[in-house]
């Protein structure tokens, strides 16, 4: 980019001027601070609902009854529209389509546990022919992975259907695949082919095999849910000899650690990694359901924080999150209720009793943002409302409906410089609010009485880009729909990329600033 000597006030190779140099020197140096710092919009955004589904006062239950997914700059939801039943669609907020009519007709395929690995995404439904099964997609082809289980159901429930299949034509049992969890090249999930019962699979798209039968025989050894850690699938299984227990997989070796002995269940479960260790519950011979960790080769409980062995002494941890080098989740020791604790696996600790004494606080929904970890308790005075912590200072942080009722926060997700989840304030029901620890706001829909509707799978509020989506009861008019807001925030060109918008800015405010230098040992030079 070339750069014009007379705007910069250079004149005559720099010997005459129409702006003194200190001047341009000096703005140009403001503009690059201020160039520096992104600007951050201050007004609220304003959720538009999108009626293009099923238009009218019919329902598409957009992103209901299942997860919904960012992939490849769509998300991927399931919806309902006024021909097909509960089948594939997706959106970016200006295009909207069905991707596939996977059950044609008004029956629905109900797609659903939508997980990406290497460009595709892959999901269960259920076809006309198939149970529901193993499906891909990459946006244009969409397409049933494989037919796990072929046996087709008799007429009566107690026969076997291996021995009496009914007439072909008639819809297969199918494997149901559950728990779809990648690592490394293949998907790891449980299914039912029909004689191992349900057992541990995997797929790279091209290969669908079993991994290893680990209870003999058609009894089901229920492998699942899965936590990627060190190249390892970690889950809980039972094997004809031990209750459910901890085993792991790398797709070659599958083995077992038996935390509980003998047949009895362990039961491990909540895994979470933190610093070269996967901590989790699980309950031995002598403790109640407590804190344990494993690395692979050593695994020990962490602290028996509610001391003693029975259904009554155990600390029965739940929300396990990795936040700042520590562990914060919610336990109770005995005499503190369900409080906020947190480990680094040396030291163990409650961070804060909340709710004083006996009574619970049930801390919940943990989220980091911007050096706080934010989440829904209720302290007594107050019903179930935010919180958050930086695990030296705990505090309050907005009473979104007075008293004691509680607005029931739920559903956080972080979007730019805001953390978004849906709450109640007693007067509007179940909206959209938002907070950044300083202000927290609610965020207002096109059309008074409009609220957030979702029987959703896991949540309701997903992020992609600087977008954010959710599920919405429109009115009478509009229906069950979807929605979406943008988040300024969240979209500002950056300042460390190459080729970026504020880089060009960067760059020609540097241009201008240089030649203004250049300017000043000029003049003087002559002066000299």
């Amino acid at each position: 980019m070339q750069v014009c000597a007379c705007r910069l006030g250079l004149r005559d190779g720099g010997v005459g001027y129409l702006m003194p140099a200190k001047r341009i020197l000096t703005a140009a140096l403001a503009l690059l601070l201020v160039a520096a710092i992104p600007a951050r919009a201050g007004s609220v955004p304003t959720l538009t609902v999108i009626d293009t589904i099923n238009p009218g006062r019919g329902d598409s239950s957009a992103m209901d009854s299942s997860n919904s997914v960012a992939f490849n700059g769509y998300l991927y939801f399931s919806a309902t529209d006024a021909t097909h039943g509960a089948e594939l669609w997706r959106t970016n907020g200006t295009t909207t389509m069905l991707v596939e009519d996977i059950n044609p007709g008004a029956e629905s395929s109900s797609p659903n546990y939508f997980t990406a690995l290497d460009g595709y995404l892959y999901f269960y439904a259920t076809d006309a022919t198939h149970g529901q099964e193993l499906w891909r997609t990459d946006g244009t082809t969409t397409q049933m992975v494989m037919d796990i289980n072929q046996t087709i159901p008799t007429a009566d429930p107690n026969s076997n259907p291996l021995a009496n299949p009914e007439t072909a034509g008639t819809v297969n049992l199918g494997s149901n695949p559950w728990f779809l969890t990648p690592l490394g090249a293949y998907l790891y999930f449980q299914a039912d082919d029909g004689i191992r019962g349900y057992e541990l699979w995997r797929s790279n798209g091209t290969t669908t095999e079993l991994v290893m039968n680990i209870r003999d025989g058609a009894d089901s050894s229920n492998p699942g849910p899965f936590t990627a850690f060190d190249g390892w699938l970690y889950f809980q299984a039972t094997d004809a000899t031990h209750g459910q227990e901890l085993w792991r997989t790398n797709g070659t070796t599958t083995e077992l650690f038996d935390i509980r002995g003998g047949s009895g269940s362990s039961n491990p479960r909540y895994f979470t990694a933190l610093n070269g260790w996967l901590y989790f519950q699980a309950t031995d011979a002598t403790h109640g359901a407590e804190l344990w960790r494993t690395n692979g080769t050593t695994t020990e409980i962490v602290m028996d924080i509610n001391a003693g062995f029975s259904g009554t002494a155990s600390s029965n941890l739940d929300g396990l999150t990795a936040f700042g080098g520590y562990l914060y989740f919610e336990a109770t020791d005995g005499t503190h209720g369900y409080e906020l604790w947190r480990t680094d696996g040396t030291t163990t600790q409650m961070v804060m009793d909340i709710n004083s004494g006996a009574k619970d606080s049930f801390p919940y929904y943990f989220t980091a943002l911007g050096g706080y970890l934010y989440f829904e308790a209720t302290d007594g005075t107050h019903g179930a409302e935010l919180w958050r912590t930086d695990g030296t200072t705990t505090t309050f942080v907005y009473d979104i409906n007075t008293g004691a009722d509680g607005s029931s926060p739920q559903y956080f997700i972080v979007l730019g410089d805001w953390l978004y989840f849906e709450a109640s304030d007693g007067t509007h029901g179940n909206e959209l609010w938002r907070s950044n620890g300083t202000v927290t706001e609610r965020v207002p829909f096109p059309v008074a009485g409009q609220q957030i509707s979702c029987n959703c799978y896991d949540t309701n509020l997903v992020a992609m880009g600087g977008r954010l989506y959710t599920s919405v009861y429109g009115d009478s008019d509009v229906g069950h729909e979807f929605a979406f807001l943008d988040e300024p925030t969240a979209v500002l060109p950056p300042t460390d990329r190459e080729g970026s918008g504020w880089t060009t800015t960067l760059v020609i405010l540097a241009g201008l600033t240089a030649a203004a230098s250049i300017g000043l040992r000029l003049r003087g030079a002559k002066r000299a």
